[in-house]
């Protein structure tokens, strides 16, 4: 407080009339100039990546199912169930029956086979599953990648403010110019980089999970081979919404996300005249330097403010006296005001003749003793 109190103090001592020219003829300019580095960092596959999860998520949950069939020919009693397919190829392998009966009933010896399986290996499902991987891949580089930035490639922010002025008091000219920069770190990068990685860690979650279904566990647990671009887009991944948004995210991965990294840096810069509220600061200190400048040395100022303590003192005097007595009159707080006065002021008279009296007096004989 006693800092502000000295600001006020200066402000106080000044001569009114001083500061109203002082601002009248103050003519200033203030330029800035901001720059920030910040390492190139792109986003975007987070939104691709957040969107498409669900349709993923869909297509796991109702995969593409591909019956397959396989054929074997076998004794008579080993068939439990006679197709379709069965009677076709003992058509056309007479060589398979026995006996025909008298009633035109024919008895084979052997008969076609047909097993009938149900698999998940598909072309559609293991893009899916290719995908996935994918994912998980890109999703460990970028947040390591980024982990590395925060701590090696941090980024940096430049300010720097070039402040002129000048105004005109009493017969002088006043002139000021002001050269500030200043270099750190930039704190709105790192909340940017701190949410980031707060979406990427949400995202990691949600690939994982999918890699927890049905699906992808009977796929993980067959082995089947990876897709590798480009994708063959048939008519399940064209006309399906669910492939359709998978089918971007892979052209967006393979496209954007596979290019050589580099260590590049975005770098903004803005510079710009302030003529707001900074400004007003700065003018403001001007104004102080000047009147800082003003009362050194300067008996008159050091005699107003004098004056003003005496003022201070009698009024709070005075408003002391008419809280113990609201009635008096001017009157008679004059008088109240006179007497204390000369009774103070001879007091101090009378205390001062004393003292030089004894003074005196002592100083008589040790003079006196000296002489003898």
């Amino acid at each position: 407080m006693d800092k502000i109190l000295d600001v006020f103090e200066l402000y106080a001592d000044s001569d009114t009339n001083r500061i109203n020219r002082f601002n009248e003829k103050l003519n200033s300019t203030m330029k800035v100039n901001i720059e920030k580095d910040k390492p190139k960092t792109q986003y975007l596959w987070i939104d691709k990546m957040e969107e498409t999860i669900e349709y993923l998520d869909n297509i796991l949950r109702a995969p593409t199912r591909l019956i397959i069939n396989e054929e074997e020919v076998v004794k008579i009693e080993k068939i439990k169930k006679v197709t379709v397919e069965s009677i076709k190829h003992l058509s056309k392998n007479a060589g398979f029956i026995e006996d025909v009966e008298e009633n035109g009933d024919v008895k084979p010896g052997k008969l076609l086979n047909v097993f009938k399986e149900e698999t998940f290996n598909t072309y559609e499902n293991r893009f899916i599953y290719t995908l996935i991987i994918k994912m998980l891949t890109i999703i460990k580089k970028e947040k390591q990648k980024m982990l590395k930035d925060a701590v090696v490639s941090k980024a940096k922010e430049r300010r720097k403010m070039e402040y002129k002025g000048s105004s005109h008091g009493p017969k002088e000219q006043v002139d000021i110019q002001i050269f500030l920069t200043a270099t750190g770190e930039s704190e709105e990068q790192k909340e940017e980089m701190k949410k980031q990685l707060e979406r990427i860690n949400a995202l990691e979650k949600d690939v994982i999970s999918l890699t927890l279904t049905n699906t992808y566990q009977t796929l993980e647990k067959e082995g089947v081979t990876q897709i590798t671009p480009p994708l063959r887009k048939n008519n399940v991944i064209l006309k399906n919404v669910n492939f359709q948004y998978a089918a971007k995210l892979w052209d967006f991965l393979i496209n954007e996300m596979d290019k050589k990294d580099t260590a590049e840096k975005d770098t903004f810069s803005k510079e710009y005249m302030d003529k707001g509220k900074s400004k007003k600061f700065i003018d403001d200190t001007f104004l102080l330097d000047y009147l800082v400048m003003q009362c050194v040395e300067n008996p008159e100022i050091k005699k107003r403010h004098k004056k003003e303590i005496i003022e201070r003192l009698i009024a709070n005097m005075v408003e002391k006296t008419i809280d113990v007595s609201s009635q008096l009159t001017e009157e008679q707080l004059k008088d109240i005001v006179a007497r204390q006065y000369k009774i103070i002021k001879y007091k101090k008279q009378t205390t001062n003749k004393e003292i030089q009296e004894i003074f005196r007096k002592h100083i008589t004989k040790y003079v006196q003793k000296i002489n003898s």
